[in-house]
């Protein structure tokens, strides 16, 4: 059972004390010519080879005494701590969401999942349901339900804010079924269920955790994106003045220009120590800057005009550094770079990240800029279009001191 902590994030850079994790599964094994790039992703990917190097993504971790938590854990946890009548009303929402072409498999596919142990109901819902599964005669084991193969990014669908959530309302079809464990958890779990939800899964406008920034204990740092609509953020900012629970006093909003693989905030720009930001200079030239002040009886977004760097300087309190990609090195050096998330590191500490060594130019920027990188292979869990960032969600960080 996990600590009976609950969420407490207040920024991007505290000491990580736990984390929520999804090792990549057999769902990956489904990704065909035909579908991958509709399930978001940049190629195909072998499987076996992601969990591993998965595994060694969550081996460092582990080593800086963080606290490695996987999804399926808590998923069985909640099971196992509720009853029939919950695993009934659970079904039949995966089952409804899952867009069964066939109505008629829906009794089937609700039988089916009722035969297994709370493992197995998961790993099905999450792997697809097949017609083999279902004992349906047919010459194909033909998929009845989508897997969920984006899942092991576990930054998109739910956001630690303080001492709260905000859950995804995602923007692609294929990966809306994921916020689904979010909803499981964060209902009936003994230690999560009582978590303030500052936004909803089935919020109208899209909002994903790539673009969510806990600064520090008063100050958000939030992507406008092509998955996080500026109205979300309204919503959120209307949420947070209304909480009894969260006590952000700013919001500051930085756009994410529509470019090749840049889908969050966390795909340009990351918060590595108390004043050091890894970024990619290919949003110089479309950079767009607001700034909430929620201690004000209307929710406002200010324009500023600035750049990039003041705006950093003026979020922080202090005076920061930019670290570019690629440590500037050339611009076919910055396009691959920034293709293969290199902003996207996770901070296990102020100035000690983890993340992917094909990113070698930006690993020697950073070094280079005295941040500590512990960097492993991801050959393969890159072609999912996201770094170490995507693939983890704070559930608890060490507070940091702000003067």
């Amino acid at each position: 059972m996990a600590k009976n902590i609950g969420i407490h994030v207040f920024s991007e850079i505290g000491s990580l004390k736990r984390v929520l994790v999804k090792r990549p599964g057999r769902e990956l094994s489904y990704l065909t010519p035909s579908n991958y790039k509709e399930w978001l992703f940049s190629n195909l990917i072998d499987w076996k080879i992601a969990a591993k190097e998965h595994d060694e993504f969550c081996k460092i971790l582990k080593s800086n005494g963080v606290e490695v938590v996987y999804l399926e854990d808590l998923l069985d946890e909640t099971w196992k701590a509720t009853n029939d009548e919950v695993h009934n009303l659970f079904i039949k929402k995966f089952i409804k969401e899952a867009n069964v072409k066939h109505i008629g498999y829906n009794e089937k596919i609700y039988r089916y999942l009722k035969s297994l142990s709370s493992r197995q109901v998961f790993d099905a819902m999450i792997c697809g349901i097949t017609t083999k599964d279902l004992k349906i005669n047919n010459l194909n084991d033909v998929l009845v339900t989508i897997p969920m193969p984006n899942l092991y990014f576990t930054r998109d669908t739910f956001s630690s804010v303080g001492n709260s959530i905000v859950v995804s309302s995602m923007k692609h079809f294929v990966r809306k079924r994921e916020t689904i464990f979010a909803w499981f958890i964060f209902t009936y779990h003994p230690i999560y269920k009582n978590t303030e939800k500052l936004l909803e899964r089935d919020a109208k406008n899209t909002i994903e955790g790539g673009d969510v920034f806990p600064i520090n204990s008063e100050t958000l740092m939030i992507g406008c994106s092509e998955r996080t609509q500026l109205r979300s953020i309204k919503n959120l900012a209307q949420k947070i003045v209304n909480s009894v629970n969260t006590h952000f006093k700013k919001i500051y909003v930085v756009n994410v220009p529509h470019l090749p693989n840049l889908m969050h905030l966390d795909t340009w720009l990351t918060n590595v120590d108390y004043t050091k930001f890894i970024y990619s200079p290919n949003i110089h030239n479309s950079l767009k800057l607001w700034y909430v002040d929620l201690t004000q009886p209307k929710i406002k977004f200010i324009k500023k005009k600035m750049s990039l760097l003041e705006y950093l300087n003026h979020m922080v309190g202090k005076k920061c550094q930019l670290i570019p990609v690629a440590d500037d090195y050339s611009q076919v050096k910055i396009d691959i770079e920034t293709n293969f998330d290199a902003t996207n590191f996770l901070v296990i500490r102020p100035g000690v990240v983890v993340g992917y060594d094909r990113n070698e130019y930006t690993v020697n920027a950073l070094r280079k800029a005295g941040v500590k990188v512990f960097a492993f292979g991801g050959s393969q869990l890159s072609l999912g279009m996201g770094s170490c960032r995507c693939m983890s969600m704070p559930l608890e960080r060490q507070d940091i001191k702000t003067k």
